[in-house]
């Protein structure tokens, strides 16, 4: 019995990995070759800004999801919304046109983020709680390889083809993610759960009630917000201020993936040694010191070492959030508690997307990157307080 669930972990393992780095590769495919597209048309930071709100405006429908999630197979959920991802794609194909980014992004988005809480939800119920920190960095060490090879595969894509290509090779691999999803087997828990109405009330006010869940969100959605406020600003920085093409943005987030596929190795070589708390901690650190090397950068290799450092925080902060929020919530509400959590910080993030290009009218951009960093440091002696007085 023993070695049949062992077996059965490592499967599932094996094929939660590979759905997620197939699916992050499309993803990065899409966001970059679009970006590239988009700032190629238009050398516009608002216009950047506005596709990384159309990304985030899904925060408002995300409350709703969490009962959808909480109550139906969570592995027919990821392989639908696979689907309808690669039928998005082929009609993006049909029209490029830039509202029509931005309405197709805006679905994606939507996907993506149910997703986001649907995956944490699966991983929770095919995983037992002593095992879902390592499985989950096990998956982030497979996935960040998607980062390194996905931004790499569009700069050269941006080079010589047009943005089809791009469209065209996500479709495929989004189909080719949900057949992977189709093999996973439950092991811990049922399937399904169904929640009635008082006991959805209850999840709702346990929520509330779990110290240790609202400090965690507190300080994921300060991230957030920082990551808001610097993710258009990065197009704007590689061609303005150290004078290289655009497709070098692509290049950037390879950079970051190798970051992210360190960070996620030492992560898995110090299993038993680190917390999430601690993670989350060097996250902030990390995230403070790639705002800083990015904005005196006066050249592209030293915006690199920033790149780094920054995929270093994308594997940190992200991780030690999400476990931490796993290891709190109750199995059968951890769809209802990740739909709350992502609802504030993507409404975080769409904040600081929002109010970053009449920044850039106020500021000049190497001083809003030091003022992030600020806030960075700020939040990671914060969080390093609240969890010292909780212990």
């Amino acid at each position: 019995m023993k070695n049949t669930e062992l077996y059965q972990n490592g499967r599932n393992l094996g094929l939660i990995s590979l759905a997620k780095f197939l699916s992050g590769f499309a993803s990065y495919i899409y966001d970059i070759g679009v970006v590239i597209y988009l700032f190629q048309e238009t050398e516009s930071v608002t216009v950047i800004g506005g596709f990384f709100v159309a990304q985030l405006l899904p925060a408002f429908l995300i409350l709703v999801i969490g009962g959808i999630i909480d109550k139906y197979n969570k592995k027919v959920l990821m392989i639908i919304s696979n689907i309808v991802k690669a039928v998005l794609m082929a009609c993006l194909l049909i029209n490029r046109d830039i509202w029509c980014i931005y309405a197709v992004t805006f679905g994606m988005n939507l996907i993506l983020e149910f997703e986001g809480s649907t995956i944490s939800a699966l991983i929770a119920n095919v995983f037992a709680k002593g095992h879902l920190f390592k499985a989950a960095s096990v998956i982030n060490f497979v996935d960040s390889f998607s980062m390194i090879a996905a931004p790499l595969c569009a700069s050269v894509l941006a080079l010589y083809f047009r943005v089809d290509i791009n469209l065209v090779l996500s479709c495929a691999l989004y189909m080719v993610t949900a057949f992977s999803y189709g093999f996973i087997t439950f092991i811990h828990v049922p399937q399904d759960s169904y929640i009635d109405g008082d006991k959805k009330l209850k999840v709702y006010m346990n929520l509330v009630r779990n110290k240790r869940i609202l400090g965690t969100v507190f300080f994921w959605n300060i991230f957030m917000f920082c990551i808001g406020l610097a993710s258009p600003l990065e197009v704007s920085m590689i061609e303005e201020k150290l004078q290289m093409p655009s497709q070098w943005y692509g290049i950037g987030n390879a950079v970051e993936g190798m970051g992210m596929l360190v960070a996620s190795a030492f992560v898995l070589g110090k299993i038993r040694k680190l917390r999430p708390s601690t993670v989350i901690v060097l996250g902030l650190i990390c995230a403070a010191m790639s705002q800083i090397v990015i904005g005196i950068s006066g050249n592209i290799w030293v915006y690199f070492l920033g790149a780094v450092l920054g995929g270093i925080t994308a594997t940190f902060c992200p991780l030690g959030f999400k476990t931490e929020i796993q290891m709190e919530a109750e199995p059968e509400s951890v769809g209802r508690t990740f739909a709350v959590s992502r609802f504030f910080i993507l409404l975080s993030r769409m904040g600081g997307s929002l109010i970053v290009g009449q920044m850039l009218k106020l500021w000049n951009i190497r001083m809003l990157y030091l003022g992030i960093a600020g806030i960075l440091i700020a939040a990671a002696a914060g969080y390093g307080r609240y969890i010292w007085r909780e212990k």
